[in-house]
């Protein structure tokens, strides 16, 4: 993953990412990682290796996955002449694997708790398994782990429920950690980085809407046992959380979450993706990074409500995007549509 030596994307110019939007997602990373660890400690190996179409085809393998990709772009950032490829994720058992994860981290926290901003935007090369070299900034490549991570959670999360796992409650998406320690970790975001992940995520949901646009309407209403049912449902999904928290920043809380069309043309939902991302980001233009800390409240159905920071809602929308765009590339692979390459790093291949 990544683009090739002949040069990257001039899309990396016009991104920026500050470290501590990153040291945000990444204790964000942990924080999800250990509910499903937890979830995924109890269970037996029929449970662990049961096989799926999705992921890396078991849940053990899958876990496995999020955790070699983490140990080998931290060993690229940390310049290893040789990174550790992780071993087969075969017979790997839970508590094995949680311990090397926490290690990982405490690792990776040293290390990014070394950089400045600036050094961020260095350029970094790497030559991968496959032979193929790489240059990136070694910011993008932490981004791209920060999003791999949120993707393969959402297909783990789903493997946990069919194996009959307890799943965390209310749920491992960023908001929860957020309401579960308000008075956690410091958390210090901007708005360059929030900008480049809204950047990416309109890119990447350009990308599963083209793949979604051709298919018949049996196609986009088979019935999942994932997201929100079908593929139709999951995509105005994503594109009404846009909708809701734009309302929410702009309007106050006064309006629930949309509950959703059955039967909205795929054409419909990318038309208004485009027309309430274009509201969001004018949004952001008139924002200044002291900004994210103003409250904001929201009421997603008649008896919850919440008050949160604007910019923790930002991130939080970041990530219910990954989150389901993870189940819907599952459901264009079952339905045998093509399948967009949607990691970060992908978005800043030349043309």
């Amino acid at each position: 993953m990544g683009s090739e030596t002949k040069g990257a994307s001039r899309e990396i110019g016009l991104l920026v990412i500050r470290v501590g939007t990153l040291q945000e997602w990444f204790a964000f990373t942990d924080w999800a990682r250990d509910k499903l660890m937890t979830s995924a400690a109890g269970l037996d190996d029929e449970q662990l290796d049961r096989p799926f179409e999705m992921g890396e085809g078991s849940l053990r393998k899958t876990l496995n996955h999020i955790f070699a990709a983490e140990c080998v772009w931290l060993d690229r950032w940390e310049r290893h002449p040789q990174p550790r490829y992780a071993a087969s994720s075969e017979g790997v058992t839970m508590t094995h694997l949680w311990s090397e994860f926490r290690e990982l981290s405490k690792r990776r926290d040293r290390f990014v708790a070394s950089l400045a901003d600036d050094q961020l935007g260095r350029d970094l090369t790497y030559t991968n398994r496959l032979g193929k070299t790489y240059t990136f900034p070694i910011g993008a490549m932490m981004l791209h782990v920060c999003v791999h991570g949120s993707h393969h959670r959402a297909q783990a999360m789903n493997m946990l429920r069919r194996v009959g796992a307890m799943l965390p409650k209310p749920g491992a998406d960023y908001i929860f950690m957020k309401l579960e320690q308000p008075a956690g970790t410091p958390c210090v975001l901007d708005l360059d980085t929030l900008r480049t992940c809204f950047r990416y995520t309109d890119w990447a949901q350009g990308e599963v809407l083209a793949s979604a646009a051709s298919l018949s309407d049996e196609q986009l209403d088979r019935v999942f046992e994932m997201g929100e049912g079908t593929l139709r449902k999951t995509l105005g999904h994503i594109r009404d959380a846009e909708v809701w928290w734009n309302s929410n920043w702009t309007k106050g809380p006064g309006m629930l979450f949309p509950a959703g069309d059955d039967r909205e043309p795929v054409r419909d939902i990318a038309s208004s993706y485009k027309e309430v991302t274009a509201r969001r980001d004018d949004f952001v233009r008139g924002l200044g990074d002291a900004d994210l800390r103003r409250m904001v409240g929201a009421q997603p159905r008649p008896d919850r409500k919440l008050t949160l920071p604007i910019g923790v809602t930002m991130l939080q929308l970041c990530h219910h995007a990954i989150h389901h765009r993870a189940q819907a590339v599952n459901m264009l692979r079952h339905v045998g549509a093509s399948i967009p390459a949607v990691d970060f790093l992908e978005m800043l291949k030349p043309g």
